[in-house]
This record gives C-alpha cells, structure tokens and sequence, in this order.
C-alpha cells in the first residue's frame, strides 16, 4: 500500500477522523449533562473537574501533543527508510522511557496530591481540597493507558490507519456515560465514577494494543538504530512540551487564575470549553492529525509545495469553521439551558452563554493553530513553534489578570481568544522567516470577501425559508419547533441545508478550495 496520500485520501480519512470525532463530541455532550444531573454546578463539581484537569491537560500536552508531534515524523521516517522491524526497536524504547516518567509522577501524586491541587487550584476553599484529592489520586492514571495509546497510535498514523486511534474516545466516552448512568440510578459515590473513566481507558489502551499488532508492529530489541531514532525523538520533544499543545496550557493556567472566582465559575469556563471543542476537535484535530504524516512526507519529498498547502488549508479551515462559529453563537444560550438546566439560575446560564461566545472569537485562530503546528513539526522545527507558544502564553496569562480583576470569567475567556489569535500571526511570520513558507495574503483577502459574500446571501435565504415555513404552519406546530428537542431538529436542520447550500453554489460565487473540488 502507498504510503503516500493524495487529496482525496486526506479528505477521506479527514472525514473518517472526523464523522468519529463528532460522534465523540456528542457523546461529550451527553456526558456533560449527565455530570450537571448528578454534580450540579459548586463544589463537588469544581473539584472533580479540577482533579481530572490535571491528567487531561498531560494528556493533551504530554501524550496526544508533544508526544505525538515529536514521535510521528520520526516513525514516519524510520518505516519509510527502513521497515517495520526497525520502528518496533523505537517503541520498545519509547515505551520505556516514557512509560517509566508517568509511572514517576503518578507515584508523586499519590504522595502529594493536596499540594499539587493547592498548585494548580489555588484559591479553592478546603472543602474543594477535601473533594478533589481522592478524585486526582484515582484518576491520575488515566495518563498511563492514554500515553500509551499517544504511541501506539502514532505507529498506526505512521501506516495511514486513522480508524482505530479515532475510535478510541468515543469508546471511551461511552463508557464514561455508561458508567455515569449507574452512578445516577444506583447514587453511587464519584469513587466509582472515577473508576470508570479508568476502565474505559483501559479498554481503549487494548484496543489500540490489538491493531497495533495486526498492522505487523512488534516489540523489537533495543538496537543502535532504535536508540539513534528515539534521540531524534526527544531533540523534539522537550521543546514541544510547551509549543504543541498552547491550548490546552492556556486552558490550564485560565482554570487556575478562576479558582479565586466564585464557586461554579471554573465549571462555567469548562462547559463553554467543552462546547467550543465540539468543531476544534472534529475537524482541526482530525485535519491536523491526519496531514502530519502527510507534511512529514511533503517535506522529504516536495517542500516547495508547503507554500500551496499553507494557503489552501487555511481556505479549507475558514470555509469550514466560520458557519459553525455562527451556529455555535446562535445557539448559546439554548445550549446552556439545556445543560443547566434545573441545576443553575437563569443568571448562570446567561453568564456561561457570554464566556462560550468570548471563546468563539478565537476558534478559527485555535483551528489554524493545530494545523500550523502540524507543519512546523513535520519540518522538525520545535523552537520556532516554542516560541510562538512563549509569546502566546504570556499574553494570556497577563490577559486572564487583567481580564478576571475587571470582567471576572468573561475576561479569562477572552484572553483565550486574543492570545489564540496573537499565536496565529506569530506561527505564520516564523514560517515566513524561518522556512521563507510564505501565506498569500492577497489570495486570501479575496476568498474570504467572495465567502463572505456567499454566507449573506445564502444566509439570508435560509434564514427567510425558516421564517416562511414558521409563518405557514399552525400556532401549535411552532411552539414545538420553537421549543425544546423540536428546537433543536428545526435549528440543525437548518444549518444543514446551509451547509448543503454552501457547497453546491461555491462555485457559483468563485469560492475555490482545493481540498473540496474534484
């Protein structure tokens, strides 16, 4: 099989990535209004969330970032050049090294875990303390079976196989919400909830195991080429420690500046996070998941064509991402009724709807982030990027002071945004400086104008077509599509036909994006 990609194999596995990862967001849902029905938003709530904050955020930073962006390239190199065989030495010792530190940190935790919810949680009070010490004790390992998954999973992505890494968390989060259910009908004790986020990690951590020997993978001994291969690993890694995953570093530090804010307001931030992450990780992780190896290829065998990529990816990512930025602002409020409801005041719900609209301001920053980033490690260029992320954290952090002393929550979410955007333009002018990758402004300029232009008028046609169909139909008909889950069917239905709308009279309005034609 070709190792190689075309375009139509990146919109295909992108749309593999994709269609799972949606499913997972909604399960992500799911779970979320679960957890409202048996934390509510306080204490308890704050603290379960904080506690499972910290193995997360090494999830994402550790294992699925850095890990990731330093492993892929080189495994993608090393089976290339050499075979399977030879990359198997590479995860004997990848697997030792890097096993073996998060085996050192959960030990640290179980050991100190108050002082480390005291670190990263500072203003919670001693009942917080009290909740979330047992939770981090217990969930801390979920690391351990997710990092392995991260390498694992790189190996697959290093054959082109996308399906099964994509799988794992909506698996996952159907345990999650299996596991929440009996917590709900039988008033099981959070102990037992936190079990099962382990298990079900556990299960993904098999599943991954299995397909990873299917595809021809071993355990190989530990020879000088494994050993040459992992120091090319870890010249990456420990600068994309801090530069991969900015995000997620921002979310952590903007979660602990809000633990001095009032209870509930850490659960506000997550919950609009959570619902901003919906299209985040449904098309810019996937994308950027699934073009990594691909730039890691582009590089070794037609640089030049970065220049095109760099262009026309960010065409796809704001053809993409601006309506659903939209829905997302259209449906807020509606989407923190749901989740809150019964279990907030009017006031919250409001409140949370304002912090997830602040953090739509960057989502397509966000977006161009990851696929960004992507390019930078393909081209194994880990301090241009650390730099970028420097800067972008900086921001953010004198962003949260300033915007949690005088806006509280709402500031903290807006410095997310600002501080996504200011990454953006520092990532575009390191490739121009650096690689001489150059972004076509101009281009650009124009498809977004000729985009925006689509957008209003179909828009506008979608929007009356809606009115029309309300108007034609009996007063009872309304209150049920203006209400509740009939609501919902009308409102996605709509954006459907937009979407569809969208894509059939591109090129009507000269709206070109390579990855969408033919």
């Amino acid at each position: 099989m070709s190792q190689q990609l075309s375009k139509r194999s990146i919109v295909r596995k992108t749309l593999q990535v994709a269609i799972l990862t949606f499913c997972s967001r909604i399960l992500g849902v799911m779970r979320e209004f679960l957890m409202v029905r048996y934390f509510g938003v306080g204490a308890i709530s704050d603290a379960f969330i904080a506690a499972f904050r910290i193995p997360n955020f090494f999830r994402h930073v550790f294992a699925e970032g850095a890990l990731s962006a330093s492993f892929v390239p080189v495994i993608v190199k090393t089976v290339k050049e050499n075979n399977k065989r030879e990359a198997s030495g590479l995860m004997t010792i990848s697997f030792l090294f890097f096993e073996g530190i998060i085996l050192l940190m959960y030990a640290f935790v179980l050991l100190k875990a108050e002082w480390v919810i005291n670190v990263v949680a500072p203003g919670f009070s001693a009942e917080q303390i009290y909740y979330a010490v047992p939770f981090l004790q217990i969930l801390f390992s979920f690391l351990l079976f997710i990092s392995s998954c991260a390498l694992l999973g790189g190996a697959l992505h290093a054959v082109n196989h996308f399906f099964i890494p994509a799988l794992g968390t909506p698996l996952w989060n159907g345990i999650y919400i299996g596991t929440l259910i009996l917590c709900l009908s039988y008033g099981l004790s959070p102990v037992y909830l936190s079990g099962g986020v382990i298990f079900g990690a556990f299960i993904q951590f098999l599943l991954h195991l299995y397909m990873y020997f299917k595809q021809g993978f071993t355990f190989g001994p530990i020879d000088p080429a494994a050993r040459a291969a992992f120091k090319m690993v870890l010249t990456k890694f420990f600068p994309c420690l801090f530069g991969v995953s900015i995000f997620e570093l921002n979310l952590f530090i903007s979660g602990s500046i809000a633990s001095f804010l009032p209870k509930g307001s850490v659960s506000l931030l997550y919950y609009g996070a959570r619902f901003m992450n919906i299209p985040l990780g449904m098309f810019a992780v996937a994308l950027s998941s699934v073009l990594l190896p691909h730039f890691s290829r582009l590089v070794l065998y037609a640089p030049r064509r970065l220049h095109f990529y760099v262009l026309e990816v960010t065409k796809l990512v704001t053809w993409v991402i601006i309506p659903a930025t939209m829905l997302l602002i259209f449906t807020a409020e509606p989407l923190f009724a749901f989740l809150l409801n019964g279990k907030a005041t009017p006031e919250q719900i409001s409140h949370g709807a304002v912090i997830l609209m602040l953090y739509l301001v960057g989502l397509l920053s966000l977006c161009l982030n990851k696929v960004l980033l992507s390019m930078f490690y393909a081209l194994k260029d880990t301090w241009s990027a650390t730099k970028a992320a420097a800067i972008c954290a900086s921001i953010n952090i004198g962003c949260d002071l300033v915007g949690m002393y005088y806006w509280g929550a709402n500031g903290i979410a807006a410095a997310n945004s600002i501080s996504a955007v200011i990454m953006t333009i520092a990532l575009i002018t390191f490739l121009r400086t650096q690689h001489h990758v150059r972004f076509h402004l101009r281009p650009y300029a124009f498809f977004v104008m000729r985009y925006a232009t689509q957008l209003v008028l179909c828009g506008a046609l979608v929007y009356g077509l809606s009115f029309l169909v309300l108007s034609l139909l009996p007063v009872s008909c309304c209150a049920v599509l203006t209400a509740g889950l009939g609501f919902w069917a009308y409102t996605l239905t709509a954006a459907t036909v937009l979407a569809g709308l969208l894509f059939v009279t591109r090129r009507l309005f000269r709206v070109n994006v390579y990855f969408l034609g033919r």
